[in-house]
């Protein structure tokens, strides 16, 4: 007698069972593991976006700016979620707002599940001077911190006085 291979209709809801509990269990850490990538891809945009703003400024002589802007041409008084740019300032002369004689890099508006937070002068803009500290445009020391927040899940970035930029892991 020759039996036909295949399965039964037995077998088939089995699989399909454990495939649907599966499926139930890893799709929702899937869509947690997809948000912590925005927040660490963010997070190492900004700093890297950092790291450039140093070396621009001890490259070229000139104070340099990283700070928040909505049409990656000008400063704007708005969080840095909504993108931010590298800048070059010539003169140093302080007003309302700073503007960057000349933008060298723009970076667009962070996924809208990740915020960012600031504190002390560090919203308004983050310069380095020549030598790589930072420093207000007016010579005031400049150092604090900027949160980068997805829901509960966060990263710190600090910012010393010497210009050094080093991430924690934080609740927001």
């Amino acid at each position: 007698m020759r039996r036909d291979t295949g399965l039964t209709i037995t077998e088939l809801l089995v699989t399909v069972a454990v495939f649907a509990l599966l499926a139930t269990i890893g799709i929702p850490s899937f869509a947690g593991m997809a948000r912590e990538q925005q927040l660490i891809t963010t997070t190492n945009t900004f700093i890297n976006a950092l790291y450039a703003a140093r070396w621009e400024a001890v490259k070229r002589g000139h104070h340099t700016v990283l700070c928040p802007s909505m049409d990656g041409l000008q400063c704007a008084p708005v969080s840095y979620a909504e993108g931010w740019i590298i800048g070059v300032v010539e003169n140093t002369a302080t007003g309302s707002l700073i503007q960057p004689d000349e933008v060298i890099r723009h970076f667009g508006a962070a996924p809208t599940s990740v915020t960012i937070h600031t504190n002390g002068t560090m919203g308004e803009y983050i310069a380095y001077r020549n030598d790589g500290q930072t420093r207000r445009l007016n010579g005031a020391l400049q150092m604090g911190s900027v949160w980068l927040c997805h829901g509960e899940t966060g990263r710190r970035v600090v910012i010393s006085r010497t210009g050094r930029a080093r991430v924690e892991i934080t609740s927001c």
